[in-house]
């Protein structure tokens, strides 16, 4: 058996963060990442449009909005200084009406509750930032960036490898127990006892926390966002990012238009009930994840309100038909025509539903003696990330 003083579960951004943050704050800490793929960043940390978020969509007093601005500034810092990609170009969301101004204020009063450099601006300085987009007005967010995400998780593993980190790849957690000194950690190949267990597994975060009892209240439910990008000849239309007003009842943005580092310019994503935790194209059914889910009320008490299903409906229309896409982004940037888009790839968003059916919006943390559970950590938790590290290698050094 191979023992540590700290195991952490899971290969995406909040697992590399927090071995990093924990060996910076002591030298000599034997701590080990166990991943269940052959490469880190395979799933949310990877798939997405790669956007630094900026704060104003978070209401204030939430983790989320604790950690987002100071999120946003450290992690472009970090991409500067470690030569991570990274495109400091502004977000603008757009208002289409009198109805979604008064959106862009709500924008805004959650922006400066949080810190974040927000302001409205006029349809006159909305064509000058974006000259081909549409909308009476728009709330400008300066420091909204577009990085390299997975590169980003590759360099703070490196950094954690570096401090003495041990990394175990292609190792599924089978099984978990907790006693008064620690946990013993069964995976497909070995057998680790850890003094401390951060649990940060995305997709599965539900499913390790019920083995220990914990998070039993919360069931994870899978949306694929799905994107399409603007062709190559048609990338100029867009200079940045473009946000419609958000639906503030659901914490889905709706199809956006977002130039990625390298140059392409994403169109999306749409968010639609997965049929399993990683089924990334349409084709692809898991009896076994679709079951899990039906047994729990809460993914009924979701799936059967009138709210939801209008928006589901909407989704899937969006999902069948590449057509319905097109007319919703046509909302933002009018100069679209038909044959601009083409599909691109998609991403599962690991949402946690609570028992009453409720969509979970804020980062979610539980706690044993010796085991942490990062049980949700969806949008924006790549921009968090640093910060939040800080807070669960604090939880940490409680224990050890």
């Amino acid at each position: 058996m191979e023992t540590f003083d700290l195991a952490v579960v899971g290969g995406g951004v909040i697992g590399a963060a927090t071995v990093r943050a924990c060996l910076q704050k002591h030298r000599g800490l034997k701590a080990c990442l166990i991943e269940r793929e052959p490469e880190l960043a395979r799933h949310q940390s990877g798939r997405n449009s790669g956007v630094v978020h900026v704060g104003y969509n978070q209401k204030p007093g939430t983790v989320k909005a604790r950690f987002v601005v100071e999120g946003s500034r450290r992690l472009r810092q970090y991409c500067r200084e470690h030569n991570v990609a990274l495109v400091e170009d502004g977000i603008l969301i757009v208002a289409k009406d009198e109805r979604e101004v008064a959106v862009l204020k709500e924008l805004k009063k959650r922006g400066d509750g949080n810190g974040a450099r927000v302001e409205i601006v006029d349809a006159e300085r909305l064509h000058e930032l974006e000259p081909q987009a549409a909308g009476i007005a728009a709330l400008l967010a300066p420091d909204g960036s577009s990085f390299d995400s997975r590169g980003y998780v590759l360099s703070l593993a490196e950094a954690g490898r570096e401090l003495g980190a041990t990394f175990f790849l292609s190792e599924a957690v089978q099984d978990l127990k907790e006693n008064g000194n620690g946990v013993e950690i069964q995976t497909s190949t070995r057998t680790i006892r850890a003094k401390v267990l951060v649990c940060a597994a995305g997709l599965y975060a539900d499913r390790l926390a019920h083995k220990l009892g914990m998070g039993l209240k919360y069931q994870m439910v899978p949306f694929r966002g799905e994107y399409h990008e603007l062709i190559p000849e048609r990338r100029d239309l867009v200079r940045a990012h473009i946000y419609p007003a958000p639906d503030l009842h659901f914490p889905f943005l709706g199809v956006h238009l977002s130039r990625t580092f390298d140059g392409r310019v994403l169109v999306g994503p749409g968010a639609v009930l997965a049929l399993g935790r990683e089924s990334y194209d349409k084709s692809q059914i898991n009896l076994s994840d679709i079951f899990e889910m039906a047994r729990r009320k809460g993914f009924w008490k979701l799936f059967l309100s009138k709210e939801f299903r209008d928006v589901a409906r909407q989704e899937w229309k969006k999902s069948l038909f590449a057509q319905a896409v097109l007319a919703e982004a046509q909302q933002l940037l009018p100069a679209l025509r038909n044959g601009d888009l083409v599909p691109s790839r998609a991403g599962i968003r690991a949402q946690l539903v609570s028992q009453d059916g409720q969509l979970v919006e804020d980062l979610t943390v539980e706690e044993s003696d010796r085991t942490i559970h990062v049980l949700n950590a969806v949008s924006p938790a790549l921009t968090c990330s640093l910060p939040f590290a800080d807070h669960l290698s604090e939880l940490v050094d409680k224990r050890l």
